[in-house]
């Protein structure tokens, strides 16, 4: 497969593991305590050493690498705010400690990533007196949403890095450089990315106030399908029974969608002891990104409650991005539910493609696709014949293009979701 190259000015530039110290504590400043007092030295450490601890093996095998950075706490507890409040023992972090702190090297975190396998259990990385890093205990996730204290940095697979506070995915580092799909032009508001999904939302019935969180899922599935580093093609349709196109070995019987699990999650909000919803969203391609606040009445419940669906919405949306790496694309309606995958898709004959940006830092210009692989000429097709449809599709080098053709009288247009630095 030919891979899908990034317009001129558009190239990412490579960052090595130390770089990401600066932006760690630019974007996670606001958010998380943790970092505070913690040197610049510290935490270029912290993170240099879970990324070579990414390619690492224990007993032959790769396994996720799980931390929890908690600075120089010495909190065993850290408690929801409605869960103080309201006296329900509902906490954010439990931290196991040890007896005495194992040092803090690549092989001890492979060693102790086999207990972190599911990501709630996390080693658990703090300071010492004398500012020496050191592997304190283990760390186990609750009810976690919104700003958290401590710090997660999960690697996933060898080579990347994803750093978050709660459930924020605040940084992800992929083969020397930083993703950005959320902060990309074309996915911001008012884009034509973000008018074509927004307006599947509404005519699919997402009130406007779950539509930011629609469209958070969108993004983190993208990411997903970014991850598992095969490449790949999603599909977000326009109807809420698509008529599947080719062939399809794997149409599915409509169940839950993500969009049925936001509106759940966010219609706790409505009565006088629940739940609210704060304005303005954090940078997140994860739907379980905003934060909430509440009256101590029944908040800890509620809390619990929105956290059970968001926490199901965020499992569903990684198992829909893992199945855009099997041959075929995923196709979800305008639901996000899982109408069907593996879907060969035809290959029709030259489409034309406008190639652009909505930031315009590059002009419109007649792109031919007929040179790059298949799977890029089958998206293209897959659009022209479906106006408003919104296609994604992902090259084995972590590339992403989005597909749109908004009207049968407009051509398919395509953007580049390049990497940044921002």
């Amino acid at each position: 497969m030919t891979p899908v190259p990034l317009p001129v000015g558009h190239e990412p530039s490579l960052v090595f593991p130390p770089v990401l110290a600066r932006v760690a504590r630019e974007r996670l400043a606001p958010l998380s305590a943790c970092l505070a007092g913690v040197a610049d030295e510290e935490l270029v450490r912290l993170l240099t050493t879970v990324f070579f601890a990414g390619l690492e093996t224990y007993e032959g095998e790769h396994h996720s690498i799980g931390v929890t950075f908690v600075g120089r706490s010495e909190s065993d507890f850290v408690m929801t705010d409605a869960a103080a409040a309201a006296g329900v023992p509902l906490y954010r972090w439990k931290i196991l400690r040890f007896a005495s702190p194992r040092p803090f090297v690549p092989r001890e975190l492979a060693k102790l990533s086999v207990a972190s396998a599911e990501r709630r259990i996390y080693s658990a990385v703090g300071v010492l007196d004398d500012g020496s890093l050191a592997v304190i205990g283990l760390a186990r996730e609750g009810v976690n949403s919104g700003p958290d204290p401590f710090v997660k940095i999960v690697t996933s697979r060898p080579g990347c890095l994803e750093i978050r506070s709660g459930r924020e995915l605040v940084i992800e580092y992929e083969r020397g450089a930083i993703l950005a799909v959320t902060d990309d032009p074309v996915f911001a508001a008012d884009s034509s990315i973000h008018r074509a999904l927004k307006a599947i939302a509404c005519d699919s019935g997402v009130e406007e106030h779950v539509v930011p969180h629609y469209l958070d899922a969108v993004a983190f599935l993208v990411r997903e399908m970014i991850a598992h580093g095969r490449g790949g093609i999603l599909i977000i349709g326009t109807e809420e029974e698509p008529v599947v196109t080719g062939t399809a070995p794997y149409a599915m019987v409509l169940d839950s969608s993500l969009a049925s699990l936001l509106r759940l999650a966010w219609r706790i909000g409505s009565g006088p002891q629940a739940l609210t919803s704060t304005t303005g969203a954090r940078r997140s391609g994860d739907p379980r990104m905003r934060e909430a606040s509440a009256p101590p009445a029944g908040a800890a419940f509620g809390q619990l409650l929105r956290s059970a669906f968001l926490t199901e919405a965020e499992r569903i949306g990684e198992e829909f991005g893992r199945l855009t790496a099997i041959d075929g694309a995923v196709l979800l309606n305008c639901n996000l539910g899982l109408a069907a995958f593996g879907i060969i898709l035809p290959v029709g004959g030259a489409v034309p493609l406008i190639e652009r940006s909505d930031s315009g830092d590059y002009p419109p210009r007649l792109t031919d696709f007929d040179s790059r692989g298949t799977r890029h000429r089958a998206a293209a097709t897959y659009a022209a014949e479906h106006p408003g449809s919104v296609v994604f599709v992902a090259s084995e080098d972590g590339q992403v293009s989005c597909l749109l053709r908004e009207s049968p009288a407009s051509p398919v247009r395509l953007w580049h979701l390049g990497t940044d630095m921002k």
